[in-house]
């Protein structure tokens, strides 16, 4: 006997609609965001899942494919998913480490101006019909930097060194929105700037990365293969804090798998859109 598709887990849509949207226009420039949800959807609140594209801080768009492929399966489950354009910074910027925290921090900015957005229009009306209770936060690569920073800076009293100056001009908390706005962080082969930041009580994690990982370290390394003038801590060497601080969190490891496979393996992808899928679930429930 068929099982009855199940809203948030199975495909009940199959027709969809996108809007590009104005979000934020920092230092006069616009930053759109591309809005997916089910076209005939009556649920009075739906979740929101935001996800930011890779791209080294230094390339790609909202049309990135690997998102737009999932916003697309997570809106024909009954989600409203959204892929974002934020600040992308130049290769000189990234050669310094103040200029890159500079950089990557800017880009955090403008994540949580596109969830301030939400919040602001869920006041106002609430275009999107949004669940407040109900808000993640994710991306691959540059996109999960992004998001892991996103979720676990609260202010730039729990920074230190530089990183601390930069918070504290790039990400002032009153600008962007309350901390813990968002339920979940969803990280594709991101990882944190410092792993202190990580403390109790902090929004669930999704991480997932593979081991042989050297573009964003899996370790505490160097990233990009140690070219770059800073070090990230992926999966491997945030565990052990996710751990301490009882995170709640869940994680899926691509043995012997470098950077992103799920950018080219199909059965990689199919791998994670289950992980979000089941991690979506479980924290809303």
């Amino acid at each position: 006997m068929a099982q009855t598709p199940q809203r948030y887990r199975d495909i009940v849509f199959h027709e969809l609609k996108m809007d590009s949207v104005l979000y934020s226009t920092p230092g006069g420039k616009p930053q759109y965001m591309d809005v997916y949800q089910p076209s005939e959807d009556t649920a009075s609140l739906r979740p929101l899942v935001i996800l930011a594209h890779g791209g080294s801080f230094m390339h790609g768009s909202r049309h990135s494919h690997l998102i737009s492929v999932i916003c697309r399966e997570l809106a024909m489950r009954g989600y409203v998913a959204v892929s974002i354009d934020y600040r992308l910074s130049r290769l000189l910027n990234m050669a310094a480490k103040r200029s890159a925290y500079k950089e990557i921090i800017k880009a955090v900015a403008d994540g949580r101006n596109s969830l301030r957005w939400f919040m602001l229009d869920a006041a106002k009306g609430n275009t999107y019909r949004i669940d407040k209770s109900k808000m993640f936060f994710g991306g691959s690569s540059a996109g999960a930097i992004l998001a892991e920073q996103l979720a676990y800076i609260d202010s730039a009293n729990e920074c230190s060194g530089v990183l601390c100056k930069v918070v504290n001009k790039y990400l002032p908390d009153s600008a962007a929105l309350p901390p813990h706005a968002i339920r979940g962080c969803i990280s594709l082969a991101g990882a944190m700037l410092d792993t202190t930041l990580i403390g109790p009580g902090q929004p669930a994690l999704l991480h997932i990365q593979g081991d042989a990982d050297h573009v964003v370290p899996y370790t505490n390394k160097r990233a990009v293969k140690g070219l770059a003038p800073f070090r990230l801590a992926g999966l491997g060497a945030s565990r052990p804090r996710y751990v301490s601080q009882r995170l709640d969190f869940s994680e899926y490891v691509f043995h012997d798998s470098g950077h992103t496979p799920w950018d080219y393996d199909r059965d990689a992808l199919k791998i994670v859109i289950q992980q979000m899928l089941d991690f979506l679930n479980r924290e809303m429930k």
